[in-house]
Parts: C-alpha cells; sequence; structure tokens
C-alpha cells in the first residue's frame, strides 16, 4: 500500500477528486477507528471537533456518507451535520432505519442465545444486540484473549451466519445480509456518481476495497495487510487527508462558510 499523503501522489487524489468538474466523487468513511479514535467502549466515541469542522465544509463540496456496522440509528446521532448519507448495520440499513423480518429476529435471538450460554463466565464479553445482526466484544478485560478464543470456537458453531472480524469484536451476520461493498455500489447508483473514496480501518470494510477501481478508490487507517491500494498511517491522519481534500475541492462559489 502506498501513503496517499505522500507529495508523490498529489496528482493521483488531484485526479480522483475530480477538481476540475462538477460532479465530485463521493466520499464515504467507516466510523470507528476513521471518523473517530477506537475505544473499548461499544458506546463508540465522538469525533474530534476539528474532524467536525472538516466534514462540514467537506459536505458543501462533495457527498459525504458514512458507512457503519453499527445500528443506523446509532450512527446517525454519531454523524449528524456532517454526513448527509448514513448506512448502518454493514449495508442493511440503507440510508433509513430498516424493520428487521421476523424470520431474521428470531435466527439472531437463537444466536444470542447460543452464544450466551457458551462465553458465560468468560469476563469483558459484552453482545451488541441490533436486532438484525450481533456483534460480540470480548476485549474488556484484561484476559481479552481467552475470551477472544472462547467468542471464535462458540460463533463457529452457529449456521446461517457470516462471521466478520474487527478489532476485539466478532461480528455475526445472516449469510444473506448486504455488506459495505454492496453499500458503497448502492450509493454510487443513488447519487449518479462515477467513484468513490472510501476509508475503513477494519476486517469489515475489505468488502468496500474489494471493488476497486474505477468505481472505489480504497484507503486503509492503520497498520496490517488490506486490498486497499493506498494508506494513511494511523487515525491521527484524517484530519490531514480531510484538509488536503478541501483544498482540492473547494466550497462553490456563493456557499456560506
Amino acid at each position: 500500500m502506498r501513503d496517499i499523503l505522500h507529495p508523490s501522489h498529489l496528482g493521483r487524489l488531484e485526479r480522483f477528486a475530480c477538481s476540475t468538474v462538477p460532479n465530485p466523487v463521493l466520499l464515504a468513511f467507516d466510523y470507528d477507528g476513521v471518523l473517530a479514535p477506537v475505544v473499548t467502549d461499544p458506546d463508540g466515541r465522538r469525533m474530534r471537533r476539528s474532524t467536525r469542522e472538516l466534514l462540514v465544509r467537506l459536505s458543501r463540496s462533495y457527498p459525504v456518507a458514512a458507512i457503519s456496522g453499527r445500528g443506523w440509528s446509532h450512527t446517525r446521532r454519531l454523524t449528524e451535520g456532517v454526513a448527509p448519507w448514513v448506512v448502518g448495520n454493514h449495508g442493511f440499513e440503507f440510508l433509513h432505519a430498516r424493520p428487521v423480518p421476523a424470520a431474521v429476529l428470531a435466527q439472531v435471538r437463537g444466536w444470542r442465545r447460543q452464544l450466551e450460554a457458551a462465553l458465560a463466565g468468560f469476563p469483558g464479553v459484552y453482545f451488541e444486540d441490533k436486532r438484525s445482526t450481533l456483534a460480540i466484544h470480548y476485549g474488556l478485560a484484561r484476559t481479552w484473549r481467552r475470551s477472544e478464543q472462547a467468542a471464535y470456537a462458540a460463533a463457529n458453531q452457529l449456521t446461517g451466519t457470516r462471521l466478520v472480524p474487527g478489532k476485539k469484536v466478532l461480528n455475526v451476520l445472516p449469510r444473506q445480509f448486504p455488506n459495505k461493498g454492496d453499500a458503497l455500489r448502492g450509493l454510487l447508483k443513488r447519487l449518479k456518481l462515477e467513484a468513490a473514496l472510501y476509508l475503513g480501518d477494519d476486517v469489515t470494510d475489505e468488502d468496500a476495497f474489494a471493488v476497486g477501481p474505477p468505481l472505489v478508490l480504497g484507503v486503509h487507517v492503520g497498520p496490517g495487510r488490506s486490498l486497499a491500494p493506498w494508506r494513511l498511517e494511523s487515525q491521527a491522519r484524517v484530519d490531514d487527508l480531510l484538509a488536503l481534500l478541501l483544498a482540492l475541492r473547494p466550497p462553490r462559489r456563493g456557499t456560506r462558510l
């Protein structure tokens, strides 16, 4: 992966940002680990004030979207005022909260009962129940590695699932559910745009990176292997990229800052 902020790559970013044409690309972001630092609290963390201010300005020049594994309502609260387009539950809740089919509700309840029984007694395990999906947070205690092994062992006994690892979290989704790559394609079609710049930091973002050019220019935030061709060295550098994107395409004339 190449560092997207290296001066030698400015021309590539400028061409992708379409700074000289009327229809900008979509700017799309995962939330945790990208717009805000990853924390052990399952409720997440608010983004920095500087990040929020940059996104407010960027939203006057580009369409801006948040695509999260969190539920739509939670993601909307965290990004309100800066991301007009919000997708939750890895793509299942596309631009709005969505009722969960009764069969899926029953299936997820059954998974939770099995997991609770298997993981009883393991410290630091927390279930984020999004009704249509589950997230097993296992990093809330010092002995989290034992809890991690137990969580994977238990989840692998479930049927009808797609397991998506994260940072001290294991996402359990119905096998037929959409992913973040599907969400990006859907947004591009809805907004009648030809390409998106997508920032993500986790395994759940690899489906978006897998779409690849010319539709998606993927940027992996932080260390580790990824399908994304570009990287940012850390979440702390996200503001630098946002500022650069703003400079490449300043607000339209007459837009109030």
